[in-house]
């Protein structure tokens, strides 16, 4: 059998059999449970019930998955933090954190995480082995790890990598500030050493968001950072006093500033997306089961986005999780959430068509539990969607799949809910 080939072996009432040996092709379910799995050789056999399905049914898979980083896979057992970005030629550059001891995130008394890429050149059916960018040292609380990355493709074709680096005594509310960066030039398939870059000494905290950066019609590269300007005795004032700011790079990630005005108050991660007009939309995880937060900033004459005033979407209420939006074509906008209110359930995929005043419930990617995702468009208008699958036990870890949606079913599902 080929390396990665899935196919349909038998069915037996309600229960779909597959044969593969590292990737799962799913049916567009609504739930499913696994009923066996036995290994023979390099084969692993996969036995799963179909509960319900959504929209058309199980009979045509619409929605094409595969398992990128599997839970307890290469030696890690816990994955987390999905980042993704296509280069030149759409191959696919997957990053993860590789979180060795616990699900834990950088810097509480967790040093040992490392992040580490594969890639996909064709379009997300198969995978390549792991490779690093960053490894942490694990062998002392005062080492230094990696954590929370993001990818975006330089107008030039180039490839960078942020992610936060700190050691174990230092998370986000001890004096984590400093961000690592690393840049390929081949598509991923190599990094270069890490170089360090430091937020601004008087602030208490930092981190860029994980997922994917973009860059504007000019060639600037944007990101969004969550800031905490000052340590607050314990417990914490909720919601957390975080706010984000842009950071951004005008020449190709040389150096970098990280914008004084503030882009949204009380805000966690938030994405990024330049409007058609050449504005910039901000959408911010806020604290909470409640709307999403967004605003907007235009360019000035001095090169520099000047922002409006901070609002919600009502009809965009959402777990407080980090989802994705992305500008898809003709002026929609498309964002991943999770839905549900009380635990991390239902990652959605919504649409709005007026520069994301409202939204709509397009497609739902994963009705079980999951949390973190991100998105990239093919050139032919597939959406890809990397994203954190806790539909076993979210408690002891996430596999970390990969799902192509093809623009066949969202554009037939954005004509049903006009």
């Amino acid at each position: 059998m080929q390396k990665n080939t899935i196919f349909k072996c038998r069915e037996i009432n309600d229960n779909y059999y597959y044969i593969c040996n590292e990737s799962i092709m799913r049916y567009n379910m609504k739930d499913y449970a696994l009923k066996e799995v036995r290994r023979i050789g390099e084969i692993l056999f996969i036995s799963i019930a179909v509960l319900s399905c959504l929209g058309t049914g199980c009979k045509t898979p619409e929605i094409e998955s595969s398992v990128v980083f599997a839970e307890g896979s290469d030696s890690c057992h816990y994955y987390r933090i999905p980042a993704m970005a296509l280069d030149a030629n759409e191959n696919i550059i997957a990053v993860i954190d590789r979180r060795y001891e616990s699900l834990a995130d950088l810097g509480y008394r967790n040093t040992s995480i490392d992040i580490s890429t594969r890639r996909s050149e064709d379009g997300g059916r198969t995978w390549g082995p792991q490779t690093f960018i960053a490894r942490g040292d694990t062998s002392k609380v005062t080492g230094y790890g990696f954590g929370d990355a993001s990818l975006t493709l330089t107008k030039s074709g180039k490839i960078i990598c942020l992610m936060a680096c700190g050691n174990g005594t230092k998370g986000f509310r001890r004096g984590l500030k400093e961000t690592a960066l690393s840049t390929s030039e081949d598509g991923g398939i190599t990094w270069s050493e890490l170089r360090i870059i430091p937020f601004p000494s008087h602030l208490h905290s930092a981190f860029v968001t994980s997922g994917k950066g973009i860059v504007d019609k000019d060639g600037d590269i944007l990101l969004s950072a969550c800031v905490l300007d000052r340590d607050y005795p314990d417990p914490m004032p909720v919601p957390w006093p975080i706010d984000a700011h842009l950071f951004y790079s005008k020449d190709e990630g040389e150096t970098w500033t990280l914008q004084e005005e503030t882009a949204y108050k009380l805000a966690d991660e938030s994405k990024l997306v330049e409007l058609g007009d050449g504005r910039l939309l901000i959408s911010s995880r806020r604290w909470f089961y409640s709307p999403r937060g967004f605003n907007t900033a235009t360019k000035g004459d001095d090169g520099i986005y000047h922002w409006d005033e901070q609002r919600v979407a009502e009809t965009l209420v959402v777990n407080p999780c980090n989802g994705d939006i992305v500008s898809w074509k003709d002026g929609v906008l498309l964002h991943t959430y999770i839905k549900a209110e009380k635990e991390r359930k239902g990652l959605t995929m919504a649409v709005s068509q007026d520069e994301g005043v409202t939204w709509n419930d397009i497609i739902t990617l994963q009705d079980s539990f999951a949390a973190y995702s991100t998105m990239v468009v093919f050139k032919n208008g597939d959406v890809g969607v990397l994203y954190e699958d806790g539909s076993n036990s979210p408690d002891d870890g996430y596999d970390i799949v990969f799902s192509r949606v093809p623009r066949r079913l969202i554009k037939q599902s954005i004509k049903a809910v006009q």
